[in-house]
């Protein structure tokens, strides 16, 4: 397993980030968009997350990660930590946690470790790697 780039996972971020923000976004403009079209936006965005919330249980992985190439995995088995790891550990209490501001620049700055583990990532038991592509891609078959 080899762990993935302190840029990757900050781009991960980054694309996560912006793709839940665009519904979020528009749902402000309210005086200029149809309260139907905020419907949808809305909606949207609920979907948005659900998806996200399936894509982390059950691959480790949110659209920025598939994209980027990389996935979260239980350190100690390397395996899908799943629903309780990778929504509620990582996601949830450290969610509650980045409510105090310490808590958010301590969890940013120990990316810098060795390890490139985050308070988020001890907590959960987790590290994030690199996709193994040549795991993935399909059996070639002989003609």
């Amino acid at each position: 397993m080899e762990l993935a780039s302190r840029w990757k996972r900050l781009g991960a971020a980054v694309i996560d980030a912006a793709l839940l923000s665009i519904p979020l976004g528009l749902s402000t403009l309210q005086q200029e968009i149809p309260e139907a079209v905020l419907l949808v936006f809305a909606v949207g965005g609920f979907l948005f997350a659900i998806a996200q919330i399936i894509l982390l249980a059950q691959r480790g992985q949110t659209i920025g990660k598939i994209l980027l190439g990389i996935k979260i995995v239980r350190r100690d088995t390397g395996e899908n930590g799943g629903f309780v790891t990778n929504v509620v550990m990582r996601g949830l209490v450290n969610g509650l946690l980045n409510i105090f501001p310490p808590y958010f620049i301590i969890d940013s700055c120990l990316i810098f470790r060795e390890d490139r583990r985050c308070v988020h990532d001890m907590i959960a038991g987790t590290v994030v790697v690199n996709v193994d592509q040549s795991a993935d891609a399909p059996a070639a078959t002989a003609a």
